[in-house]
């Protein structure tokens, strides 16, 4: 179902889809895609991560689409980890990378306080939205891309012969990707057809892993144009993956290992050299390659630039906490707060009501402390009479939430709610309402990000008798 944007007419969001949304990004990100300028990832990158058995799906639902009309023209996802949080925008609606980024910070995952912002050239409207929340540029590299106006013609040395992929051994290219990419220190490749329910990476992972794409390949996948190298045992020693693109007319190699102990050899540069044939045939202009020196001294030139950003936390050795309820002797505290966020009132008038609330059943506090400071509250209570978009009675309401503008976007606004739809639960409400007036654009983006569905505008009216 989609959504209004926060404050921008017109546009729509939507959360992504696992089961039904993977055409509709994968032909938004071909239809953005930018090589010159640049546009974020392409599109193979997102899919390629979502078959993948290294990543984790299960907040996949957290990925979210902005729409103008039927056409899509934002998407901020997660891939591996989940930590990292990537945009992608259509040209002429950077006007939306604050929104982007707010999304990003009040809803993506943040665990222990890892979240990364990745972002690429032709992004600086994000970045200078990322900069604005205080995130800052930890770590850069250059991603590089082969021009096909170029040549590329390394031989295949002797010793070594092809495998067409649809002959592949499945459990051969599973234990060559066991060691190409380094995980035979953890052990040999063994017990790849046990179950496997751990979160640790092991063989039976890695067969998963290749078996999984080969059967059920992804709906953009072209695993024909991958290339598999053997040695004179049949042994597989260098794999290097393909996914072709003719709406870029780009060929996305992806990924790319070789075994160690036939490393140096010249196998992964004929591998790359077979794709440049292959592809260059099929009307491909550019293949992507990676950061590592090796694409450089192969003849990769400028690619796509990363950059991972990152926020300096000012209580970042301060581990988050849980809110808890207030009580009697807590009205002044929470009354120093309210006042914040309701200036018209006084402490002494605000002390007085929450002395009242507090000691009520149908009404609830819950502040939040960071080393004993009171920095953050929020206020529900039960409402009988109808409240606008329910169905049932008594409903929960958030009455109004405020944490103290240094302590923000840290998850504790997202805790405080968390604790009243708590304490609604436990008075047999099943659903929970707010609201905010209509020129408050933080506090609708706020409630959006927080899984709130806009039910109703109004307008209120009086007249003196």
């Amino acid at each position: 179902m989609a959504k209004e944007s926060g404050g921008i007419m017109g546009i729509t969001t939507k959360q992504f889809q696992l089961l039904t949304d993977i055409d509709l990004v994968w032909d938004f990100l071909t239809d953005i895609y930018d090589r010159e300028t640049g546009s974020g990832v392409a599109a193979p990158f997102f899919e390629y991560a979502l078959q993948s058995s290294w990543m984790d799906q299960s907040y996949s639902y957290l990925d979210r689409l902005w729409l103008d009309g039927d056409k899509v023209v934002a998407f901020v996802f997660y891939e591996a980890p989940v930590t990292d949080v990537f945009f992608s925008v259509r040209k002429g609606y950077e006007f939306l990378a604050d929104e982007l980024v707010e999304y990003a910070v009040t809803a993506m995952p943040n665990f222990e306080g890892k979240q990364r912002l990745v972002l690429f050239n032709g992004q600086e409207s994000l970045m200078d939205a990322a900069g604005k929340r205080g995130f800052v540029l930890t770590e850069e590299y250059e991603d590089r891309s082969f021009d096909f106006r170029n040549e590329l013609d390394h031989p295949l040395p002797e010793g070594y012969h092809f495998v067409e992929p649809a002959d592949a051994d499945g459990l051969k290219l599973a234990k060559l990707l066991w060691y190409g990419f380094g995980h035979g220190e953890k052990g040999p490749f063994e017990g790849w057809d046990r179950q496997d329910d751990s979160f640790d990476w092991t063989p039976a992972k890695s067969y998963k892993g290749v078996i999984g794409p080969m059967t059920s390949p992804a709906p953009h996948s072209t695993h024909e144009y991958d290339v598999i190298i053997a040695d004179e045992n049949g042994e597989y020693v260098c794999f290097s993956g393909m996914w072709w693109v003719p709406e870029n007319k780009l060929a996305y190699m992806e990924p790319l290992c070789t075994h160690p102990d036939h490393r140096r050899k010249g196998l992964a540069a004929a591998a790359l050299s077979r794709h440049y044939h292959r592809m260059k045939a099929l009307g491909a202009t550019h293949m992507t390659g990676g950061a590592d020196p090796f694409y450089e001294k192969l003849g990769y030139g400028k690619g796509i630039h990363w950059t991972f950003w990152k926020r300096e936390e000012k209580q970042a050795d301060a581990p988050l906490t849980n809110p808890c309820r207030a009580c009697g002797a807590d009205a002044a505290a929470v009354a120093a707060l309210a006042c914040e966020l309701w200036p018209e009132h006084t402490a002494e008038e605000m002390t007085g009501e929450f002395e009242a609330l507090l000691a009520r059943e149908d009404a609830a506090a819950f502040l939040y402390r960071r080393e004993g400071k009171a920095i953050g509250f929020a206020q529900c209570q039960l409402r009988w009479d109808y409240v606008e978009g329910t169905e049932t009675s008594p409903v929960g309401y958030l009455e109004g939430i405020y944490v103290r503008e240094d302590d923000r976007r840290q998850g504790i606004a997202r805790r405080l709610l968390s604790a009243c739809e708590g304490w609604a639960k436990a008075q047999g409400c099943t659903e929970f309402a707010s609201d905010c007036e209509l020129d408050n654009v933080e506090s609708r983006r706020f409630h959006r990000a927080v899984g709130f569905e806009e039910a109703n505008r109004i307008v209120a009216f009086v007249k003196m008798l």
